[in-house]
């Protein structure tokens, strides 16, 4: 596969998740840069490059043989003596045999090259989720600063009713100082959290990650593929798929290749014989040069040898094609999985997004108006806030599952996640 099919390659990507999700590819800045950055990728793609040049020196003829033979005492010849003899063969594989063996370099290309795409799909899959961990705890993090700016105002509210004599007792101001401390070891743990992410993120990109560059939002994908759908493209897109099938199809010609083998292949040549003077009672005559020719076979004669060559091979295939089945049973079981853990991940999305959160908010809506009118505490107003914090919190952690578990779909199936996020 040459450049050209490598940007292809990415080009049919890029449609196919588009595709998987029933609308157009969303923008690739994200994976193109992964791609471009991360030294686990590029390593992937060296290694297809110097296995895609080795085609080259498969599947061509031996080198030829030459040989120079000096004789200790000449051989006598009508001629005269032979005093060197310089030979010149090459050996021609016969029966496709170099046809095989150039078929089995494309197809280990070809292997290096659906390695390639596993490592963009997993490495794409690792992205996303620390990606989305950043997302989550960034969005985490500006929740508890509101809530921690809320909480300030309520304590300046307390302080002024008890300082004015309106509150009784230091009890509402206490347990705010206790809110406010417990907010801020969260907010703590969550900006060491977030720290760490960076420093993943960068560690992905070979220090070139900036949050910047990218758009700040959540997945908006939602599947229009069935089950069967699903493993359909998994049959058709998934590397490691490709990968065991391209190792049988390997073992397939190596049977082939080694029952080739056993059959003789042609070796030709020509011998050009330096033939000296030679005395003739007195008269010295030179002698003449000559030039000859010589075809032969080698001869495959250790049958037992042999045969347990064909064996060997006979027995990898088998092996290579239990190897596949088996790999085509863990992609139907992974991808049945994720599409199941998807959609109980939307049911509870859908709960958050159309119950608790918009019943929280008017939780706490009615929670003000009610303690305007004197009819709650304080104390209670501040348990509806914090109610609807927790709630909010959660929501984050819901769609950080939901945009991983789509991204481990896609990983499933063969795809590599996008990296960029849409807002719902």
């Amino acid at each position: 596969m040459n450049s050209k099919h490598f940007v292809s390659g990415l080009a049919l990507i890029q449609i196919l998740i588009g595709t998987a999700f029933g609308q157009s590819s969303p923008n690739q800045n994200l994976l193109d840069s992964l791609i471009f950055y991360n030294q686990g990728i590029q390593a992937a793609r060296s290694t297809y490059q110097s296995s895609q040049a080795a085609i080259n020196a498969s599947g061509v003829l031996p080198d030829p043989s030459l040989e120079i033979t000096t004789s200790l005492a000449p051989i006598q010849t009508r001629n005269g003596p032979i005093d060197n003899q310089i030979m010149l063969g090459q050996k021609f594989p016969l029966w496709g045999k170099l046809k095989r063996t150039r078929s089995i370099a494309e197809l280990k290309a070809n292997i290096a090259w659906e390695k390639y795409q596993s490592a963009v799909v997993s490495t794409s899959f690792q992205m996303t989720k620390i990606w989305t961990d950043y997302l989550k705890l960034t969005r985490s993090l500006e929740i508890l600063q509101q809530y921690s700016d809320e909480l300030d105002s309520f304590r300046k509210v307390a302080l002024t009713h008890y300082s004015t004599g309106q509150g009784n007792t230091q009890h509402p101001i206490l347990k705010l100082q206790i809110e406010q401390s417990l907010i801020q070891s969260k907010t703590n743990n969550l900006q060491s959290e977030l720290d760490a992410t960076i420093h993943q993120l960068q560690a992905l990109f070979d220090g070139h990650f900036s949050p910047e560059q990218f758009k700040q939002h959540w997945s908006t994908f939602e599947s229009t593929k069935t089950e069967t759908e699903w493993l359909a493209l998994a049959d058709q897109v998934n590397p490691m798929l490709s990968v065991k099938r391209s190792q049988e199809r390997i073992a397939v010609l190596m049977k082939e290749l080694n029952q080739k083998m056993n059959h003789p292949d042609l070796m030709a040549g020509m011998t050009y014989s330096l033939v000296g003077s030679t005395d003739l009672g007195g008269a010295v005559e030179s002698g003449k040069d000559a030039l000859g020719f010589k075809i032969g076979l080698n001869l495959p004669i250790w049958f037992k040898r042999n045969k347990a060559r064909v064996q060997a091979a006979e027995i990898t295939e088998t092996a290579t094609q239990q190897s596949t089945a088996e790999a085509w049973n863990q992609i139907q079981a992974l991808v049945q999985s994720q599409i199941q853990d998807l959609e109980e991940i939307n049911q509870t999305y859908d709960l958050y997004q159309n119950r608790l959160l918009p019943e929280s908010r008017q939780m706490l809506t009615s929670a003000y108006s009610a303690y305007e009118t004197g009819k709650i505490s304080f104390l209670d107003l501040l348990d509806s806030e914090r109610m609807t914090i927790n709630v909010r919190l959660e929501f984050e952690n819901v769609k950080a599952r939901r945009t991983i578990a789509t991204a481990k779909l896609l990983s499933a199936v063969g795809l590599p996640a996008s990296g960029e996020t849409h807002a719902k």
